[in-house]
């Protein structure tokens, strides 16, 4: 309820204010109208963007519904619900993890209205694992941390549902969303950052959901931003973690408001995500070796590794 009044009482202080839902919104209309949302959104579009829709289109068909209301109400509508899940998502076993919610990050993506904290959700719930086809780079790093088949099942059976539903409203979405994302110079995976590849080191706790969540987030290309790392802080486990990676958010924060300003919108990502990787995900990576090699490990993996030793032994 806080986030959806905050989101009603920003777009009314700030009137020219456009989110970054906002193209999402855009693209629901112009299904209902019967158009194709990768030429009404975009540079040259009819509502124009600074960018081409990078969205594939299950997530457009996702938020159709609040394509119907107008653009304020479906903001508010979808940080609500989004911010509450999110809050609920990371409290259900304690509350060591609120201070969370003070972080720059979250409230950004409140701000901007956008989809990490659902995400993030639907991570740690598992009947909503099928969002993740709204982002697939991200929901490729939701998989890592899934811990059941069933998880992955309900992804499988969420994508394979809005996939279908998204090829028969416009069977021909897949070439210019992909065109849009090849087009895009700064979807870059931190791996290819400086030092990004010492994530992987999180890969010692494979066991460990956080630690392949950390691993697969290091892997897929990410907009350099502060808000799609709200994923990174299901690693916390406890209020002093949580405190740690709250505070290291507004540490990125006011490190790029210090840096300022910046050429270009090249170098300012760049620096965005540097400091991403050292003030966050660096925290994260630690707090994760800190701990032992265990936990649940889906069934799936545990059989192939143990096929894998099997075959790494010696004949008797």
């Amino acid at each position: 309820m806080a986030a959806a009044v905050y989101v009603w009482a920003y777009a009314r202080a700030n009137t020219d204010f456009v989110s970054d839902f906002d193209q999402l919104w855009a693209a629901a209309r112009a299904l209902w109208a019967g158009q194709d949302p990768y030429q009404v959104v975009g540079p040259r579009g009819s509502f124009l963007w600074k960018w081409p829709l990078y969205y594939p289109l299950p997530a457009v068909v996702l938020v159709a519904p609040i394509g119907l209301v107008p653009v304020v109400v479906a903001r508010i509508i979808f940080a609500g619900l989004s911010a509450g899940l999110f809050a609920f998502a990371i409290t259900r076993d304690g509350y060591g993890r609120l201070p969370l919610l003070l972080s720059i990050s979250f409230v950004t993506a409140v701000e901007l209205v956008q989809w990490s904290p659902l995400l993030t959700a639907a991570m740690l719930l598992p009947a909503l694992a099928w969002i993740g086809v709204a982002k697939p780079n991200l929901g490729v790093a939701m998989a890592a941390y899934a811990m059941s088949p069933r998880v992955i099942g309900i992804m499988a059976a969420g994508a394979a549902l809005l996939l279908a539903v998204s090829f028969a409203i416009q069977p021909g979405w897949v070439a210019p969303w992909l065109a849009n994302v090849r087009s895009a110079p700064h979807f870059v995976a931190p791996i290819m950052r400086p030092a990004g590849f010492l994530l992987l080191a999180t890969l010692l706790r494979w066991r460990r959901p956080e630690a392949r969540l950390l691993a697969a987030l290091a892997c897929v290309p990410q907009t350099p931003t502060f808000y799609d790392h709200v994923l990174v802080f299901v690693v916390a486990r406890t209020t002093l973690q949580s405190l740690v990676l709250a505070v290291m958010t507004l540490v990125v924060y006011f490190a790029v408001a210090f840096a300022s300003p910046f050429d270009t919108f090249q170098q300012w990502g760049d620096f965005v995500a540097n400091a991403t990787l050292a003030f966050i995900y660096a925290p994260a990576a630690i707090m994760v070796l800190r701990r032992p090699n265990d936990g649940p490990v889906p069934a799936f993996l545990e059989r192939a590794l143990a096929r894998l030793r099997a075959r790494s032994q010696p004949a008797a």
